[in-house]
């Protein structure tokens, strides 16, 4: 019976088989080396349980994976799976964490544990992302699994959770996009750089670079000297920043120079003025999504 964990019987009869499993195994009557004894299924989960709780996690893992060859069809097989999950999520194993979360849905789909493996396997993604400079692959895995996890569960036991992980991940998204921005932007690639800019403020339009990249767009027209895209770039900045622009990263900085710039610039490009473009190997093959610029990194958190 799947969740047999909630029907263990806690007598101390029962404690007691555990101790004496503990000093079989200590004192070596395992039957081979590195293998494990066996005392049955409760028994064995209940130690690894035990090994987990105190947060041996190589031990837990061992003996998980023993309980998994000797038991596979106990009742206690899809705890121990999720448990393995956690001891290897745990141990910064995340690829072998979202293996055991896959086999208690893929394997076990009645089992109560489902919808908490499912949360887990899109968790196992989301903490191995390391930041807006690296891959972005574990972020945008993570965003797929949360965002699938909600779909199927919209009333969810990790509903707030997969909430603030999605919000978390689309900042780091956007952060990655904005810095391939920037990059651009030093390379004098302008048309480039604009893409990226946006393509961060479509990825999460009020994220907290959202002005930074507005900012960014900005520049690139002012670059150009493209006064009237500037002019209404930087009238876009100065609507979003609104009346807390502390809200953003940088943003009253960036509030003091939308004012200054909007003071400043012409109203409009005069007609018949050529407008500067940024580099004459612009072109589609520079859009987003098409490469990353050299040390612009993916996403991560």
């Amino acid at each position: 019976m799947a969740g047999g964990l909630a029907h263990i019987e806690r007598a101390a009869g029962f404690r007691l088989l555990i101790l004496a499993c503990a000093l079989a195994w200590l004192s070596g009557c395992a039957s081979g080396p590195g293998k494990l004894p066996s005392f049955g299924p409760e028994a064995d989960f209940e130690v690894a349980r035990q090994e987990f709780d105190r947060g041996h996690l190589v031990a837990a893992i061992e003996h998980l994976e023993s309980f998994e060859r000797n038991h596979p069809g106990s009742q206690f097989i899809d705890d121990a799976l999720y448990y393995l999950g956690l001891a290897r999520q745990k141990n910064n194993e995340y690829l072998l964490a979202r293996q055991a979360f896959g086999r208690v849905v893929d394997d076990y789909p009645r089992s109560p544990l489902v919808e908490d493996a499912r949360f887990e396997t899109a968790r196992s993604w989301f903490l191995a992302v390391r930041g807006a400079e690296h891959d972005a692959e574990p972020a945008e895995e993570a965003l797929k699994a949360f965002q699938a996890y909600l779909r199927r569960y919209p009333e969810g036991k990790q509903k707030e959770a997969a909430e603030k992980a999605i919000a978390d991940v689309l900042g780091t998204l956007a952060r990655k996009d904005f810095l391939n921005g920037e990059t651009y932007m030093r390379l004098g690639r302008l048309a480039a750089a604009r893409r990226y800019f946006e393509k961060s403020l479509v990825t999460w339009a009020d994220s907290p670079v959202s002005a930074r990249a507005l900012d960014g767009i900005a520049r690139t027209f002012e670059k150009e000297e493209n006064w009237s895209e500037a002019r209404r770039s930087y009238e876009r900045l100065a609507a979003h920043l609104g009346a807390d622009p502390a809200r953003f990263t940088k943003g009253g900085d960036l509030a003091r120079r939308a004012r200054e710039k909007l003071a400043e610039l012409p109203a409009a490009t005069p007609a018949g003025t050529p407008v500067k473009e940024g580099s004459g190997r612009e072109d589609d093959s520079d859009g987003a999504g098409a490469g990353e610029p050299d040390g612009a990194g993916g996403a991560g958190m």
